[in-house]
């Protein structure tokens, strides 16, 4: 289930998400979430309707356990609601984690 948009979010064409996985394993399955073509320049990632970057944070302890934390910030030039909501269904799916 993707997180819905807020009226802010549609309305600068950029959403931010804080996630708890690690950089390298981000990278990895980001093809997945997103789709190909990807190009990538520096430090950011596009695709045909938008550009990502992904900026480590300092981990989140909670006693012994130490979780990665990314900040990944999604901007879509067009600021299209349609293809913003499109995309976010498919990228919050694919990097959902179950627990139990």
């Amino acid at each position: 289930m993707a997180f819905p948009l807020k009226p802010a979010e549609l309305e600068s064409g950029r959403v931010e998400r804080v996630m708890s996985i690690g950089r390298a394993e981000f990278f990895g399955m980001l093809p997945g979430a997103v789709g190909l073509p990807l190009v990538h320049r520096g430090e950011q990632v596009c695709g045909k309707t938008w550009q990502l970057t992904a900026d480590e944070l300092p981990a989140l302890n909670i006693g012994l356990l130490s979780l990665p934390r990314l900040r990944v910030q999604i901007n879509f030039p067009s600021r299209d609601g349609a293809v913003m909501q499109e995309f976010m269904a498919r990228f919050d799916r694919h990097f959902q984690r179950g627990g139990g």
